[in-house]
């Protein structure tokens, strides 16, 4: 109850129910507690279909943040010591020094693209600053610190790395389904289209140049092993820090972030309901895993078509 409470205090403001996406009466209310209404918000177009709500209890959100986070703590207590740390082995390119950082080109448009989407976020409506806490813009993120953190080790950037490529299908997602409903700047519906195609591209560049291996280093540890590892941490990383961080900062902000207070628009209502949450985590989870399953296979097929090659081109010599 006091955790329901703490989170309710986090914002009065928010409704029962999140406004309908099209004005309906004249004058729909979007905030309560002073009563703001739809039509005079400062760009109603951008920010009406993200309005936080309490779509689910306070209740709700705290039992469900509990658990979650009891639960992805648990998970990453026993993975973290476990997991796999980069060598010079790890690495397919043979070389020793290899720090897993981008090439210069990659790093310029890592910032370039960044900085453009800051630009964006802080020209939208008030609070659009926060949506860069979405899962493709956290990638970016990510990618923004492993190329430009200043100290990161060599270990550090292959977490990224690892954890850029289970969250491929993310950026696939928001392509094939995406919601442009607070997109309201000039080009900035071409440039989401063209951020999430390059959140593509880097995932695909560390697994082909062979910087990055998403097969066991250690040949004690097999194939299912290392990949249940490495999955795991994804999915417990991404429930941790949208349930336990996120969530709050959504109530609090107003905002929907990934849609954490309500359900996203989607065909048939078909994630919908209190438990639209857990069907939430259920598609992400079967995302992460089918991306990187298909990632290991396309690595494992590739490994198995060259090392054909070289004991053809051997058998040629001989």
């Amino acid at each position: 109850e006091r955790a329901a409470d703490a989170l309710t205090s986090l914002n009065t403001r928010l409704l029962p129910l999140p406004p309908s996406p099209t004005e309906q009466t004249g004058h729909d209310l979007c905030y309560t507690n002073p009563p703001l209404l739809c039509h005079d918000l400062p760009d109603e177009t951008g920010v009406r279909g993200v309005i936080s709500s309490w779509y689910l209890s306070p209740e709700r959100h705290a039992v469900e943040m509990g658990i979650v986070a009891a639960l992805c703590l648990s998970v990453l207590a026993v993975l973290i010591p476990r997991i796999p740390r980069f060598t010079a082995n790890s690495s397919k390119t043979n070389s020793k020094t290899d720090s897993l950082q981008y090439p210069p080109l990659l790093r310029l448009l890592i910032g370039a693209c960044f900085v453009l989407q800051i630009v964006y976020k802080l020209a939208g409506y008030p609070g659009k600053l926060y949506m860069m806490l979405m899962p493709c813009n956290t990638i970016w993120i990510m990618h923004f610190v492993h190329a430009f953190g200043p100290g990161l080790s060599t270990n550090s950037r292959h977490v990224l790395s690892q954890l850029s490529i289970s969250y491929f299908g993310l950026p696939v997602v928001a392509i094939a389904t995406p919601d442009l409903s607070d997109l309201t700047l000039p080009f900035e519906v071409e440039y989401f289209f063209l951020n999430h195609a390059l959140l593509l591209v880097f995932p695909i560049y560390w697994v082909s140049s062979g910087r990055v291996s998403l097969l066991p280093a250690d040949r004690n540890e097999s194939t299912i092993g290392n990949f249940a590892k490495w999955y795991a941490l994804a999915c417990a990383c991404f429930a941790l820090f949208y349930f336990a961080f996120v969530t709050p900062v959504a109530i609090y902000s107003g905002i929907n972030l990934n849609y954490m207070l309500s359900p996203p628009p989607n065909p048939g209502d078909v994630v919908s309901g209190p438990n639209f949450r857990l069907m939430s985590i259920g598609c992400c989870a079967t995302l992460f895993f089918m991306f990187r399953f298909a990632a290991v296979c396309a690595e494992t097929l590739a490994m198995a078509i060259m090392t054909r090659v070289r004991v053809a081109s051997k058998s040629k010599r001989l």
